[in-house]
């Protein structure tokens, strides 16, 4: 076994172990016992630091004379016969309390990890010793990217090192730990944005600079924090094993087709009815149905229940009824697709009516275009509610059918607003799980559209012009138009673009004609060949100046200055009012302080003067 005689420092992998040890068993008196200890680059401060009686196991003869030299105990092992190892700890901690463990860099080295992490589990049980391990981060981006390309390259030393035989990742470890009876308590990773694998050092996977390595990095630092983890440092305690290890089975993934989440406040039980309806009478049974009750009262809820509770139990035993009392509107939609178990998942609202043919539209399209968001035709409907002979609530069309939504998407036009009612889609449920592109929950409107787009861009989006739903619309009626005002609306979609703006963004193919047509037409109109094209920078300008208009207004309004002296009293009792820096403050903060302005009490009592004084007007804002 090589030697690996890599010096102490706060901030490398043994700095971190004993900053674990310290922070978490400072106090503990006892014998640490490290294994595969090397040269040992922790030894003086475990004695130093820990005060505790350093011992060390290796099979390293050499690196055993070393720690012998520098007076402290170590102890020959084969980690490869884990009865014997088990033996030779026992016989060299006889007698005495084991205050900690540490196993670092070690088991990436052996192919009995399991069974050693295990033997230890059990050892560490009798004296509530923790263990911290340290091990190579596999999922390092550096590693991935050149991946993806077809780059793997071995090295002597560092994340690919030629002597590994176990590769880890973040959700791997916590696989193989958790079998063994580990349970992690905390984590103290080593960070390296650029790490040995970072070469060439202008391969487009890991040039900073190239377009390339910004669109996978985009798609990486969404899936977890670990993208830029060189070693994994954590600290665990020994427990009751769980979980089936890092081995996975995906032949015993017995997934449905589609997931179907359907969120409810338990205020439309006609239309969700009608929905349970639709769906048992699916021409393709293959699915499982997500309800999602979002802050249903006991009364609400009961009825959500009964409505289930009357399906055929063939229905009644794919349906769930997830409860959630927190969260806006969006929340719903992450606990659901967080939730769902099927290969795809669709939304479908507690107010919209699917077809017989829904599901088995959706399939056939997934069968011939697997992984892709799909998406089938739709049409819109004007609906009112209304009161039955019998006094009970209902609902009916006062309008024919509007085909008013494209057959094909088309991801060009839904960059400037929304074609496909959530109704119409489904989406491959990895992009989610595996990808965590998730639902924003800081939109209160248009979650979906920016949903979609996300999606679209690394999906793609497989179009079908079978129409199979039917997207209600409201008269007289409340729904997301009327709950949230158009300014709301419009902040929305700013941030959605300026979301869009920062990220990479993949267009299918073809996508090369239609921006050249588009700059085309664009410089036609304006009588140049050569114009300065549209710039999001140029389009955020104007809209924070129309914002910074907006508040000024506001704040110059006859109504605001009348409540002048509400604002008076608060500045007294510690609450001061200061005009704003408007010139100062960019898009989201200006957004912010216009939320806060609409919802303060001056403006609230401002609103209450309007309604009976046609002298106190408060200035209407720009949508």
């Amino acid at each position: 076994m090589s030697l690996y005689q890599n010096p102490y420092h706060h901030d490398n992998v043994y700095g971190h172990v004993i900053a674990l040890l310290k922070q978490h068993t400072a106090g503990a008196s006892g014998v640490h016992i490290d294994i595969g200890c090397n040269v040992a680059a922790i030894a003086e401060h475990v004695r130093d630091d820990l005060h505790r009686e350093y011992i060390g196991f290796d099979i390293d003869g050499e690196a055993l004379s070393i720690l012998s030299k520098r007076g402290f105990a170590g102890h020959h092992i084969d980690l490869s016969d884990v009865a014997s190892a088990k033996t030779v700890i026992e016989a060299a901690v006889y007698g005495s309390k084991i205050a900690s463990i540490t196993i670092i860099d070690t088991l990436e080295h052996i192919t009995t990890g399991p069974q050693l992490l295990s033997m230890l589990s059990e050892l560490a049980k009798s004296h509530g010793a923790p263990l911290v391990s340290s091990v190579p981060n596999v999922a390092h981006r550096d590693v991935g990217f050149k991946l993806a390309l077809g780059k793997w390259d071995y090295t002597t030393a560092g994340l690919l090192d030629h002597t590994h035989v176990h590769l880890f990742t973040d959700t791997g470890l916590r696989k193989v730990m958790r079998l063994a009876g580990w349970h992690q308590i905390a984590a103290y990773d080593v960070l390296l944005a650029k790490s040995d694998q970072h070469f060439p050092p202008h391969h487009p996977a890991v040039a900073s600079a190239s377009a390339l390595h910004g669109l996978l990095t985009s798609l990486r630092d969404a899936v977890d924090d670990h993208a830029q983890t060189n070693q994994l440092v954590r600290m665990w305690l020994p427990g009751p094993s769980s979980g089936e290890g890092d081995i996975a089975h995906p032949e015993c993934d017995k997934s449905p087709f589609l997931s179907v989440v359907t969120r409810t406040q338990g205020r439309r039980i006609d239309t969700l009815r009608d929905v349970l309806l639709c769906l048992s009478a699916q021409t393709d049974q293959d699915f499982e149905l997500c309800i999602i009750g979002h802050k249903l009262n006991s009364e609400d809820r009961l009825a959500v229940e009964r409505i289930i509770e009357n399906t055929h139990l063939e229905m009644r035993e794919r349906i769930r009824l997830i409860k959630v009392d927190s969260g806006n509107r969006t929340h719903p939609l992450n606990v659901g697709f967080r939730e769902a178990r099927g290969e795809y998942v669709a939304i479908l609202d507690d107010d919209d009516i699917v077809l017989g043919h829904w599901v088995e539209e959706f399939k056939k399209l997934a069968t011939k275009t697997p992984g892709a968001v799909l998406r089938a035709g739709n049409v819109a409907q004007l609906w009112r509610p209304v009161k039955t002979a019998y006094g009970t609530q209902s609902v009916r069309a006062v309008g024919s059918m509007d085909a008013c939504f494209p057959l094909t998407f088309d991801h060009l036009n839904h960059l400037v607003e929304n074609a496909s009612p959530p109704v119409s889609l489904a989406f491959p449920r990895s992009a989610y799980a595996d990808l965590c592109i998730v639902f924003d929950e800081t939109l209160t409107t248009t979650e979906d559209w920016d949903f979609l787009l996300r999606t679209a861009a690394v999906c793609g989006v497989a179009s079908a012009k079978e129409i199979t739903s039917i997207y209600r619309r409201w008269d007289q009626a409340e729904s997301s138009y009327t709950v949230h005002s158009q300014e709301e609306w419009l902040s929305n979609h700013h941030a959605i673009w300026r979301k869009l703006d920062s990220l990479p963004l993949l267009l299918g193919p073809g996508s090369a004609t239609r921006i050249r047509q588009l700059v085309a037409d664009y410089n036609a109109r304006h009588f140049g060949t050569h114009q300065v094209l549209p710039h999001p920078d140029i389009e955020a300008e104007r809209y924070e100046n129309a914002m910074r208009e907006d508040i000024h207004n506001l704040l110059q309004s006859r109504g605001w200055r009348f409540t002048s002296p509400i604002r008076f009293v608060a500045a007294l009792l510690g609450r001061p009012n200061k005009y704003p820096m408007l010139w100062a403050m960019r898009g989201v903060e200006l957004e912010q302080y216009k939320k806060i302005l609409l919802g303060s009490f001056s403006y609230r009592v401002a609103k209450k003067l309007r309604r009976f004084s046609a002298h106190l007007p408060i200035k209407a804002t720009k949508a």
